[in-house]
């Protein structure tokens, strides 16, 4: 019988113990209701909470950036009395070191740290990151349109407070150019510093005839043709106001042909967001960063496909429509053109059609017609700053 006896006794404390280690439904369920509230993009916000439950004691471990999320977190949940292991990013390994500025002609940004692993985002030199922690040489890092990702360590010169501000205050040289170079000398047969790329902020020097002298945020120092370049304080000032259509269709025709890659914003290769998105910085505007975030900034317009109400700058997006079984998914957007063409990042940047019967007819396009916005509506108005506004690109 003690066998029996004991078996039982070990059941009964294993059933008990277990149900006492059962999170309650209210912990989870405000964790869930605070993530959507604070983080209901992932891309964008970090809010990265679990419980956990031992012999009644309830244990929140995590990280976030937000205070206010924490904070109210710990409010809510305070009958319980937690143990409170969520941190605040950044993280204190970083020293203080909280911004980064991006060292190369392009920066590549990964879903995970790695560089097999995927290319979400790409950067440009001179632009501001914000930085939150470091794993393995990669730093995981916020860009000014709030995009998250990490970021090969190398690419970037890590900044604290005192530092960022004095890059700040330094003038600047933006590049207007789809492809330059950085020379040794004020001559194109000089030794090369570096490629660079169009939209590339650098903090420039004096002004020479035909070269600009320029220098990278870890000190290299070169000359930039005077030709490829523009006071960059003198260019923002000219960006305060919506460009018309004719600009930027333009500026769109001068990056045809450029190669369609996966997570690209650079004159090196596109994706189709990182397309329109890379002509719109060019007018002095920040788009966000990836195609589904896109259509929810602009003045929505109602069109179908026969292309009634379209403009010539609107932007037409692409996927599935909702249905009562399925959500809405975007996954392309294009610039419309006029006449029923559109410029589009797809294999690589061209134009086609929408109109049944023309040469260059997209069949799967016109299928797969979502919605349409109007960008340069009141852009500021309507989501999209413009880059004077913004703090990171003082």
């Amino acid at each position: 019988m003690k066998p029996c006896y004991f078996f039982v006794s070990f059941l009964l404390i294993t059933a008990c113990s277990q149900k006492d280690n059962i999170i309650p439904p209210l912990v989870t369920d405000t964790i869930h209701k605070l993530e959507k509230q604070f983080a209901p993009d992932k891309r964008t916000a970090i809010f990265d909470i679990q419980a956990s439950l031992t012999n009644g004691i309830l244990l929140l471990k995590g990280e976030t950036f937000n205070k206010e999320a924490k904070n109210q977190l710990l409010q809510e949940l305070a009958s319980f009395t937690p143990i409170d292991s969520i941190e605040i990013l950044p993280n204190a390994s970083l020293e203080g070191k909280h911004f980064g500025v991006v060292n190369i002609p392009v920066a590549n940004m990964r879903s995970k740290p790695g560089h097999s692993s995927e290319l979400s985002n790409q950067i440009l030199c001179g632009t501001v990151l914000r930085l939150f922690k470091y794993q393995s040489g990669w730093i995981y890092c916020q860009t000014p349109d709030d995009y998250l990702g990490w970021i090969d360590l190398d690419a970037l010169q890590c900044m604290d407070s005192s530092e960022i501000n004095t890059w700040w205050s330094k003038p600047k040289v933006i590049v207007t150019n789809d492809h330059s170079y950085i020379f040794e000398r004020q001559s194109s047969l000089s030794p090369l510093v570096s490629t660079i790329s169009l939209g590339a902020i650098l903090e420039s020097g004096d002004e020479y005839k035909d070269y600009y002298l320029v220098t990278f945020p870890d000190g290299r120092t070169g000359y930039l043709p005077g030709a490829h370049g523009a006071d960059y304080t003198l260019w923002k000032t000219k960006q305060t106001k919506a460009p018309g259509a004719t600009a930027v269709l333009n500026t769109a025709n001068m990056l045809k042909g450029t190669p369609y890659l996966w997570g690209g914003t650079s004159a090196n290769g596109v994706d189709c967001s990182g397309f329109t998105k890379m002509v719109f910085f060019q007018h002095g505007l920040l788009l966000p960063r990836d195609a589904s975030q896109q259509v929810s900034v602009g003045l929505p317009i109602e069109t179908d496909t026969t292309l009634t109400n379209l403009l010539p700058g609107d932007f037409l997006f692409f996927g599935r429509k909702a249905t009562e079984t399925s959500p809405e998914k975007i996954t392309h957007v294009a610039i419309y053109i006029g006449e029923g063409k559109i410029i589009h990042a797809s294999g690589y940047v061209k134009v086609q059609s929408l109109i049944r019967g023309d040469a260059d007819f997209a069949e799967n396009r016109l299928a797969s017609l979502v919605r349409a916005t109007r960008p340069l509506s009141s852009p500021k108005e309507n989501g999209i700053p413009f880059i004077s506004d913004l703090k990171y690109f003082q």
